[in-house]
């Protein structure tokens, strides 16, 4: 029962993290470190030197330190409009400064005073930095759908002016919608603040506690930084108490609750290092530590991360809680001694802090317990989270998969300024393929390659698609388009790491299935041979390049040379599409390929066409050569009965198998098979195998061992 219940956790989860909104929340974030850690260590030293009461020679570092913070809702809100304009397919310039004109004006954050001059509300800002973003990029976005408010259609001018011309009536309407609708938001917000903090107000030390634990991490969560929220919402006496040992509620979190910063950093810290070196965890664990040393999270929170991760909401408030708890209850059995009027500063470092806060060796050995137990408690869910959650090179290829029409249009704008008159056209068509990849994304498909004689899988293709924002699923027709403007590196680059994130995935699994894969003959030949070695060398004879046979009429030594290197790194290589124009049979002796893949067009459609001796000639030649034949377009019971007696060992096409993605071919599967398939290659299934099953269970590639088996029970 519990594994189903994680197993719709983890689809859930999955879902989730690739939602554009919390994309595009996890970049700004991500984006916005650097300027969290500057911010934290200004305060750090400010707090910590106590320059601020040194004299006017060090008064710039106390005026510096409310100026960082002052910024913070702005920084916050630029970065994540910027990230989500980007996913969303909308301008990441001309909305952010629309977001930004909104948010400044609408929230109250920037005020003109009675002479003249400007004031900052820093308060204003804490509610409105995600739900301003939200809000006037979904209300653009819907509004830009309106094809009747664009002025300018595409024409002479440059594209990118039409761009930004289109823009002046969404611009309008937005901002009346956010004029309209934002008072009434912060009114109402206004009034339940205020009911609360009264409410609050006649709460017990212990209880306004609980509450800024509660309320802090939460924020934290949501991507806010919840202590200086906390500090800037909450009512003074909600944040500046007594609690009923005499310790006031601040002194006490440094102490024995806020280890390593919220959330108990520390037991995250050393969670996240025992999942071991090279793992995403580890690596920012060990990034973050030295700043966890004083107690600032920052690091881990955002770049873990723990901001709208479903996988951390339990235990990053649940620590903290636990570790009040059971500090309030050996402080109240007289167990844990306190120093008389302790005062522990935010930034003191653990183990330090419980030693001021009781005078003793006591201190700090309770405070080794409470990480110990916070290490525990995160324990399961740091795993959890590695094991299935989006992060590291999935959340980069996640965001890779809906760019790549935005990175095509910046390149788009330098070539229209190259093109004259008369190539009107040609700019149209490419501008056509641009709109296409802004509208969906980008992604590989499986298609498998079948012993003749077994009919087991022996590899797969993997094949480039494009999904529309309909969710239909086309073939990549704007290759011709993008290659006549030699603008195929950022597709070829998505699908080299796609492809290197696909194997790792099934290398978790256990899986090592050969994959061939094409690429651009030109970025292949002259740029991107090194990265082709660097992303598969560590899968020797799993990948297989296809290579048109194009490349070696244009520059036949360059192309040998690329093609032994990549040999030599272990990755096979192949001639793709061989007899489609450029085939030439002097050529055959020369090639230093393994494979020779057959194009579908030369094979023949029935027992009449002249065809077949000319498919049956070179099917033998190769073979004679040394290459390895592969059959394309298998789609008919006479395509497949022409080729049994033929000298070729794969066959590919649709008679066999559909392409699918990675996700399709594995979560489709039932729990049980999954499991399954995770285990050692002396994998068996029940005796009584359905076909359906067997048919679905083909479209995976694992282990021999398992294929074997299902096919003799499907004989059987």
């Amino acid at each position: 029962m519990h594994q189903r219940v994680f197993a719709v956790f983890t689809r859930g989860a999955a879902k989730l993290a690739a939602n554009t909104v919390i994309l595009s929340l996890r970049e700004g974030y991500i984006a916005l470190i650097p300027f969290f850690v500057m911010a934290a260590l200004v305060t750090l030293v400010t707090h910590w030197l106590n320059y601020e009461d040194l004299g006017a020679r060090y008064a710039f570092l106390s005026t510096f330190n409310v100026l960082v913070w002052t910024l913070f809702p702005l920084t916050t809100l630029l970065s994540f409009s910027y990230y989500l304009a980007k996913n969303l397919k909308l301008n990441s310039i001309a909305v952010p400064i629309l977001v930004l004109t909104c948010f400044t004006l609408a929230t109250g954050y920037i005020y003109v005073l009675d002479d003249g001059s400007i004031g900052i509300n820093n308060r204003a800002g804490v509610f409105y930095t995600i739900v301003m973003p939200i809000f006037c990029c979904s209300t653009m976005r819907a509004i830009l759908r309106a094809r009747w408010l664009r002025i300018m259609p595409v024409g002479n001018i440059s594209l990118f002016l039409v761009k930004h011309l289109n823009l002046m009536f969404p611009y309008i309407l937005v901002v009346l919608a956010t004029f309209m609708l934002f008072p009434m938001v912060d009114s109402m917000l206004g009034s339940a603040l205020s009911q609360l903090n009264e409410l609050q107000s006649q709460w017990s030390g212990n209880e306004k506690l609980t509450m800024q634990l509660l309320s802090a991490h939460v924020l934290w969560l949501f991507g806010i930084h919840g202590d200086h929220a906390y500090q800037i919402m909450a009512a003074p006496q909600m944040s500046d108490y007594m609690l009923s040992f005499a310790m006031d509620g601040q002194s006490y979190l440094n102490a024995f609750v806020l280890l390593g910063g919220s959330g108990c950093i520390w037991g995250l810290l050393i969670a996240c290092l025992m999942q071991g070196r090279g793992t995403h965890e580890a690596s920012i664990a060990r990034l973050g530590s030295p700043l966890a040393l004083f107690n600032l999270s920052e690091i881990l929170v955002y770049a873990l991360p723990l901001v709208l991760n479903p996988y951390f909401v339990v235990p990053f408030i649940l620590v903290p809680l636990v570790n009040a708890l059971l500090s309030n209850l050996m402080i109240g059995q007289g167990w844990l001694p306190l120093v008389a009027g302790a005062d522990i500063p935010w930034f003191t470092p653990v183990f330090m802090s419980g030693y001021l806060a009781t005078g003793s060796i006591t201190g700090v050995l309770w405070q080794a317990l409470l990480i110990a137990l916070s290490t525990l408690i995160y324990l399961p869910f740091v795993k959890a989270n590695r094991e299935h959650n989006v992060s590291g090179r999935q959340l980069d290829m996640l965001v890779k998969r809906v760019s790549a029409g935005r990175q095509l249009e910046r390149q788009a704008e330098t070539h229209f300024a190259k093109r004259d008159s008369e190539k009107f056209a040609e700019q149209k068509r490419l501008t056509e393929v641009i709109e296409t990849l802004k509208e969906g994304a980008l992604c590989l498909y499986y298609q498998p390659k079948i012993c003749k004689r077994s009919k087991r899988i022996l590899g797969f293709e993997a094949l480039l698609r494009h999904k529309q924002s309909d969710g239909t699923i086309i073939s990549p027709w704007f290759i011709e388009v993008l290659d006549r403007f030699q603008m195929m590196d950022v597709v070829d680059s998505f699908v080299i790491d796609q492809l290197e994130l696909d194997l790792q995935q099934f290398h978790r699994y256990q899986l090592a299935p050969k994959i061939s894969f094409n690429i651009s003959p030109r970025n292949l030949i002259y740029r991107r041979y090194k990265r082709v070695i660097r992303a598969f060398s560590k899968f020797p004879e799993q990948v297989e390049v296809e290579i048109l046979e194009s490349s070696y009429v244009d520059d036949f030594s360059r192309t040998q040379e690329i093609v032994a290197k990549l040999r030599s790194e272990g990755i096979r290589c192949a001639v793709d599409d061989f007899g489609t124009g450029y085939s030439c049979l002097s050529l055959l002796s020369k090639l230093n390929v393994d494979t020779i893949k057959f194009d579908r067009s030369l094979l023949p459609t029935d027992e009449n066409d002249p065809a077949i001796i000319l498919y049956q000639s070179l099917t033998q030649l190769c073979h004679k050569l040394g290459f390895e034949v592969v059959a394309e377009g298998i789609e008919t019971d006479f395509h497949a009965n022409f080729i049994t007696p033929l000298p070729v060992k794969q066959l590919q096409g649709y008679y066999f198998d559909r392409p699918l993605t990675l996700e399709q071919e594995y979560l489709s599967l039932p729990s049980r098979v999954q499991r399954l398939l995770c285990q050692s290659n002396r994998i068996y299934l029940p005796p009584k195998v359905k076909k359906p099953l067997y048919e679905r269970l083909l479209s995976l590639q694992f282990s021999v061992g398992l294929l074997n088996y299902v096919n003799k029970q499907v004989q059987q």
